[in-house]
């Protein structure tokens, strides 16, 4: 009677081993995408660099880089007119702010929102020192989000004067 029932057996283990590796391996992949973050382009928002003054920013601005070595080479990520007009390059492309609020928080503190057709920008700008007669030295961060909320938060370093 073993006879018969080994091939059954061996069918039936087989049977077994293959389920639970191919629920175990589909659990297991359902478990990794449901942690991982969207990685899709489309959702990704970069923050570019810049040389070119846009022709609104005339006199008095605020130019940010991502770091010092990138401002000495004049390289900006966000630049304004001092008033309402702001520039940032997102995804390759040079768009326009006008602002929303502002928010003197205290002597070194402010804290700015922009709005775009597609963006809203929040910026949180650090007087750190005086760098010139009518200029200071600024560190501080950039918040953009886009209308699906997806968003990107980046440092800076700059001078806002004239």
């Amino acid at each position: 009677m073993i006879k018969i029932y080994k091939p059954l057996l061996l069918v039936t283990t087989s049977l077994t081993l293959l389920l639970s590796f191919v629920y175990g391996h589909g659990k297991k992949q359902y478990l990794n995408n449901k942690q991982q973050p969207l990685t899709n382009k489309e959702f990704k928002i970069t923050i570019d660099v810049f040389s070119t003054f846009p022709p609104e920013i005339d006199g008095c601005s605020c130019c940010f880089s991502n770091n010092a070595k990138e401002f000495k080479k004049k390289q900006y990520m966000y630049l304004n007119d001092f008033a309402q007009i702001s520039f940032l390059k997102i995804n390759g492309v040079l768009t326009k702010f006008m602002q929303t609020s502002y928010r003197k928080m205290n002597k070194t503190t402010t804290i700015a929102k922009a709005k775009s057709k597609n963006y809203e920008l929040a910026i949180e700008i650090k007087t750190t020192m005086p760098s010139g007669e009518e200029a200071s030295l600024c560190t501080g961060i950039i918040i953009i989000t886009d209308k699906k909320g997806n968003k990107v938060v980046k440092e800076f370093y700059g001078e806002c004067g004239c």
